[in-house]
């Protein structure tokens, strides 16, 4: 989708966000990019023309990146619609999101792969709001018994003509492809990803450390919505007769440096407690937000679909499966809470704003390893968002155009 974009424009008056503080000072972009970046000093030669946008002593931080991502609006990106894929994305860039990965879900072989080629197709056009950065595919690999809201009937080992057709339909577009680890195959699946600079990530798993050591040798480093649809430690009996501590899922993430997390930090899928102890283990460098955000998010409580199954909206955003139930209890189905409420949460938690802003930000750019992204950096894409101090949005702004404002003054750009 094409967008106008100013030559030059000058953010001043603002507090400038980056990961470890926030400081006054002004940005100036050029065209696409930042162009130069003043930190407690006034801006000086400017180019011709630029044009001068006050901020108000708002914050300027890099827009929010979000790698986890199912749609909204009732629109589900492996639904495959062209018309929903630019809905649920303009949704997400009104709410704050300057890129994110559309996640396409386990569905059947046929719905998936035209999922796949509905995205790539509109990017090659250019008909792809311009927050699009590209598919995380989620599923459809993954243990039975934490499929969470996956369909049962769709979940299978890796097969490798299959995922190679997934990788060519996306046109290199895949990012992130989640599996679990323990399905028969994972080493050429983590390999042949890997070795395509996709990473290959771990969720819907009920794998053990050694199993997971085989696919962090063959390059897995990433674990999706860490505390769901995965293990913590168990105590189990050793082949050698004597009771030990199982490290499961949970235990490698926190003890293998290699790999990164995410949290869905909605209030429901991960306890603040539990929070803090993942954090306290990992950093905030290892560890994103994420929304993974269900075709419910951005609407009223009720009864909606994801992937094919029946999903729950209910008041306060709580999202549960409607489509039968584990251990007797319904599993959780995405959240409904948009990324920036998300930090907004973290905020209520009593976490500091800069802290919150980076696990938003630079560091989901860097588990992909995008460079141009995520950090206010001179010659960075100019994906910018305006907030105050309780993370409330003013303005999003994608590669020096902006897509969204609440000040008619910032809409001329």
């Amino acid at each position: 989708m094409k967008t106008r974009v100013s030559s030059h424009a000058l953010y001043t008056n603002c507090r400038l966000a980056f990961p470890d503080f926030i400081a006054p000072g002004a940005l100036l972009t050029s065209g696409s990019s930042i162009a130069r970046i003043w930190i407690e000093a006034e801006a000086d030669h400017l180019p011709r023309a630029t044009k001068i946008v006050d901020c108000h002593n708002l914050i300027l931080a890099p827009g929010l990146i979000d790698i986890h991502n199912h749609g909204a609006l009732t629109h589900d990106f492996v639904a495959g619609d062209p018309k929903g894929n630019n809905v649920a994305l303009r949704f997400h860039a009104e709410n704050g999101v300057t890129a994110m990965l559309a996640t396409v879900m386990t569905e059947t072989h046929e719905k998936m792969c035209h999922a796949l080629s509905t995205l790539a197709a509109q990017s090659a056009a250019g008909e792809l709001h311009p927050n699009f950065l590209g598919i995380h595919v989620e599923g459809p690999y993954f243990h039975p018994d934490k499929r969470g809201a996956h369909k049962l009937e769709c979940l299978r080992d890796p097969d490798q003509n299959e995922y190679a057709q997934f990788w060519k339909l996306s046109r290199g577009l895949i990012r992130v492809f989640t599996h679990a680890p323990e399905r028969k195959g994972s080493v050429d699946f983590c390999r042949f990803f890997h070795e395509r600079g996709c990473v290959p990530a771990i969720g819907h798993t009920r794998a053990t450390m050694l199993e997971i050591r085989r696919a962090a040798a063959c390059g897995a480093r990433h674990f999706v919505h860490a505390n769901n649809a995965i293990d913590w430690p168990q105590r189990k009996t050793r082949p050698d007769g004597w009771l030990g501590t199982e490290m499961m899922g949970m235990g490698a993430l926190l003890s293998h440096a290699a790999f990164s997390g995410e949290i869905i930090s909605d209030g429901y899928h991960v306890p603040v407690e539990m929070i803090r102890v993942i954090l306290a283990s990992r950093g905030t460098d290892a560890i994103a937000i994420v929304s993974d955000s269900c075709p419910a998010a951005g609407c009223p409580p009720g009864d909606y679909l994801q992937g094919g199954l029946k999903i729950i909206l209910k008041k306060n955003r709580l999202v549960i499966s409607g489509s039968g139930s584990m251990d007797g209890t319904p599993p959780l189905g995405g959240s409904a809470t948009p990324l920036l409420a998300m930090i907004q949460n973290y905020l209520d938690w009593g976490f500091e704003l800069s802290t919150v802003l980076k696990m938003s930000t630079c560091v989901p750019a860097r588990i992909i390893g995008e460079q141009k992204k995520g950090t206010l950096r001179t010659g960075n894409d100019a994906d910018l968002i305006l907030i105050n101090q309780r993370a409330k949005l003013f303005a999003t702004v994608i590669k020096g155009s902006v897509v969204f404002s609440a000040d008619t003054s910032l809409t001329s750009l």
